[in-house]
């Protein structure tokens, strides 16, 4: 288990979503400071546009809240990938269900990001353990709390591919607070 952490962040193309949340990730762990460089953030695709920068939408979309893109390129979700990764962490329930049809081990560690948001938000991880151990807790304990809700799509992201830039907008001020609620007892304040 290490003291290294893990997450990746999957939608469908990896030009749009996925990217955006990575890159708040990466910025709250920056500010967080040392303490958080054991987690690693990265994203990839279902579908996967190899190579393939970010969508205009998104990168402005980002720009407005001050947050890089890093200079993302997309990339294919590989079951290598999957493996690799402590928390899988997808925009739509049916992204979550395509990897766990092709890797079924990756069931405890796989949730939507907003399902996982839901389930660890109002966990209170130990203290007094790293931030790599914090991230494990949780993670453990969104499985635990996890249950099938009778309603399809509740936990899906917008995707505003190829819309409006309001779209986007609304898209990045969605993940931004699921990206807070998820990060918040992780990322326990400091003294």
């Amino acid at each position: 288990m290490g003291d290294e952490f893990r997450i990746v962040i999957v939608c469908t193309a990896n030009i749009c979503r996925s990217p955006m949340a990575e890159a708040m990730i990466r910025q709250a762990l920056r500010a967080y400071g040392p303490g958080a460089a054991s987690i690693t953030v990265e994203s990839a695709g279902v579908y996967g546009h190899e190579g393939s920068p970010i969508a205009p939408g998104s990168a402005a979309a980002l720009n407005a809240l001050g947050i890089e893109d890093d200079g993302h390129r997309g990339r294919r979700l590989t079951p290598a990938i999957v493996g690799a990764a402590d928390l899988v962490l997808t925009m739509e329930e049916g992204h979550r269900d395509a990897i766990l049809a092709g890797s079924p081990e990756a069931r405890d560690k796989t949730f939507a990001l907003r399902e996982f948001a839901r389930l660890a938000g109002g966990e209170a991880p130990p203290a007094d353990a790293g931030v790599a151990a914090r991230a494990r807790a949780l993670v453990a304990a969104a499985g635990r709390r996890r249950t099938v809700l009778p309603w399809a799509g509740v936990d899906d992201v917008p995707d505003p591919y190829g819309g409006p830039d309001e779209g986007y907008h609304a898209c990045a001020a969605l993940l931004l607070g699921e990206v807070g609620t998820l990060l918040r007892p992780l990322l326990t304040p400091r003294s």
